[in-house]
């Protein structure tokens, strides 16, 4: 094991120079603010290396051609030597053990007192560990999160541009047809009718498309918006349907569709939407998630619907949240743009589109830093 302690202007500078002298591998150790012919930051860091190849057999010293009394002599040696590295073995073993400990349990010990503050804010807010880490290793100043953040999601991969206007963010915006997918109580049928109040306020023709069949009521609810809008609706069972309901609603603008709420893992359900697909008709897809729902459970949302064409993710509910880490986590996780987000259940209304700068400024303003 090698340690050593490395003295830079800054955290971050440091961090660079412990990668650099120690490898990736290294950890941390401690971190100090140091106040001597100037400020700077002292780490220490070890790097721990594989001591299982350096075993040596110290009692086999001696040789058959020595005499019995340096023979004697030897193996004495040997056998002290023996226990003597079999106690550092055992301490170095433990040190290791302790080592992967801290890796696992967290980073928080490693921070400057100045970043710390802001670094458990983060993590409070539901911010993912490694990525709370990023953000203040990355920000020269605590007031800097937002900005360093706010530069994390506008570097999420689209096709178009990061998190503008939802005509700007995919690559099938020519595409007339929109559907919408995501778990059960994700806020899909409501956030169809106010898209399509939108897109009646500017001046467009819309058509909707049902294709929830499993849950009772569901198709009621989605008849009563559209004779309240004033847009035909078309509810259907099967992809041969909704090859009819698309060619029926050739004269339309914009033709939305809505889709069960089901249990993501249900394998089935998975297939039935995939059917849809295999039509061929250009369609745009959006993962609609409940902010308030738990981070774990986003996550895996996203995972199994990520064998679907997603072009973008759009976050419901954000009114009832009482956490928004999880919409940066699924941002620096999955690299998806969000095309708006929710704040209420009022229809028409209730529908932002945001950028990147203004969905930094929501994920923190629960807080102060």
């Amino acid at each position: 094991m090698k340690i050593k302690k490395i003295r830079a202007k800054s955290f971050r500078e440091a961090l660079t120079l412990v990668k650099k002298e120690l490898g990736s591998d290294a950890v941390i150790l401690s971190s100090e603010d140091k106040q001597d012919k100037g400020s700077y930051v002292e780490v220490t860091a070890a790097i721990d290396y594989d001591i299982e190849a350096q075993d040596t057999d110290y009692g086999a010293l001696s040789e058959g051609s020595m005499n019995d009394d340096s023979n004697r002599t030897h193996q004495e040696r040997g056998s002290v030597y023996s226990e003597e590295y079999g106690d550092l073995k055992k301490e170095i073993m433990s040190l290791r053990s302790h080592i992967e400990s801290m890796k696992n349990t967290g980073f928080s010990f490693i921070i400057p007192k100045e970043k710390k503050q802001a670094f458990e804010y983060l993590r409070k807010l539901s911010i993912r560990e490694e990525y709370a880490l990023g953000l203040v290793e990355r920000a020269d100043a605590i007031g800097e999160i937002e900005t360093v953040m706010t530069d994390d999601l506008t570097h999420a991969k689209t096709s178009k541009g990061p998190f503008s206007d939802i005509r700007d963010i995919s690559a099938k915006r020519d595409s007339r047809v929109t559907m919408l997918i995501g778990p059960t109580g994700s806020g899909k049928t409501t956030s169809i009718a106010k898209l399509a109040s939108m897109a009646i306020k500017e001046g467009k023709r819309v058509g909707l498309i049902s294709i929830d069949t499993y849950k009772i009521g569901a198709a009621e609810q989605i008849r009563i918006y559209s004779r309240m809008i004033g847009i035909p609706l078309d509810i259907i069972s099967d992809r041969e349907s909704f090859r009819k309901s698309i060619r029926r609603f050739s004269d339309k603008d914009v033709v939305l569709v809505d889709t069960s709420g089901q249990n993501p893992k249900d394998v089935e359900y998975i297939d039935n939407l995939k059917k849809i697909y295999q039509i061929g008709i250009p369609m745009e897809t959006q993962l609609l998630m409940s902010a308030s729902s738990d981070c774990d459970f986003l996550m895996d949302t996203h995972k199994y619907y990520s064998s679907l064409p997603v072009d973008c993710m759009a976050f419901t509910k954000t009114d009832e949240a009482v956490k928004l880490g999880s919409i940066y986590n699924l941002c620096r996780l999955y690299q998806k743009p969000v095309a708006y987000i929710t704040t209420g259940q009022r229809v028409p209304g209730n529908l932002e589109y945001v950028d990147s700068k203004k969905l930094a400024n929501l994920i923190l303003k629960t807080g102060s830093l």
